[in-house]
């Protein structure tokens, strides 16, 4: 079983980044954003950067966290606010994103990354149920024109649930792929998204299953794993607080033990969104899981 980490979540110098990986034995990255830009926003000298820097510590790629939909509305009425400046994301309208895909599959194929991340469309801030059977046609439209430049780069495209987006559990992500039923279609599963996800804000059917019922149903579409761990803290107006991995509410050691069991087990990829110190202290602990 493999284990990657974003290298944004070590060091936005990608040198640095790489340096510390290779330090703590880690012998995959996954690259989001880097030189304060994302990745599918690289010019050419750049990447060639990253593919000078990736053979000087011998490491590989496990997937190219590009952004492509994340802020992109699903509807022409939809009302989306701007993101974190420290998230790094392509903007524009859908044929802006989809031209983002064209050039993060380019990209993934000079640095020999096996897959590219998209996302189910920003949730809106007019609209309070999402993911409905409306959004999930559109989403599915969209989604599969990705497909034909996939299949002719000969790269995965990961769809990840998001609690920003119209997709936030795991289950409605895995809906997705199974319809569009596409060898170049597959899932990014991040747990935590899917715990943090606005109960709010999705239709009942949606707040039934535990993370690891949800684990369990989705286990054959998942290509890669986004590792991060909340505290829910109540009382807060965020409740959900970031914390090193294996401190919060994620029961990653069940997690872990499942996902050995797969005939094809998928990339771990560590996102702890915490600082450095709590960085090493989530990558020993998912270490002593493996």
């Amino acid at each position: 079983m493999s284990i990657s980490i974003i290298t944004d979540q070590l060091n936005q110098d990608f040198e640095k980044a790489c340096a510390i990986a290779r330090q703590h034995g880690f012998d995959f990255v996954e690259i989001h954003s880097l030189w304060g830009k994302t990745v599918e926003d690289l010019n050419s000298n750049e990447v060639k950067k990253v593919k000078e820097i990736l053979s000087k510590y011998q490491l590989k790629v496990s997937n190219l966290a590009s952004t492509i939909f994340f802020m992109a509305k699903l509807y022409p009425n939809d009302t989306i606010t701007s993101f974190s400046d420290s998230f790094y994301a392509v903007k524009g309208k859908t044929k802006d994103h989809l031209d983002a895909a064209k050039r993060a599959l380019d990209i993934a194929v000079a640095l020999d990354s096996p897959s590219i991340r998209a996302f189910p469309f920003r949730a809106p801030e007019n609209r309070k149920i999402i993911g409905v059977l409306d959004d999930q046609r559109e989403i599915i439209d969209n989604l599969t024109r990705l497909i034909p430049f996939a299949k002719n780069a000969n790269k995965k495209v990961l769809v990840e649930n998001c609690p920003h987006t119209h997709l936030p559990r795991g289950e409605m992500t895995h809906f997705i792929v199974k319809t569009i039923n596409s060898p170049w279609l597959e899932l990014l599963w991040d747990p935590a998204n899917s715990v943090r996800a606005d109960q709010n804000r999705l239709a009942s059917i949606y707040k039934k299953l535990t993370i690891l019922e949800e684990m369990e149903l989705i286990a054959s579409s998942i290509r890669h794993i986004h590792v991060k761990d909340y505290k829910y803290v109540e009382g807060l107006a965020k409740p959900y607080q970031h914390v090193a991995i294996g401190k919060g509410d994620l029961p990653y050691p069940a997690i872990v033990d499942y996902i050995k069991k797969s005939l094809h087990p998928p990339m771990f990829s560590l996102e702890p969104e915490v600082d450095e110190n709590e960085t090493l202290v989530s990558i020993d602990f998912f270490k002593s899981l493996l």
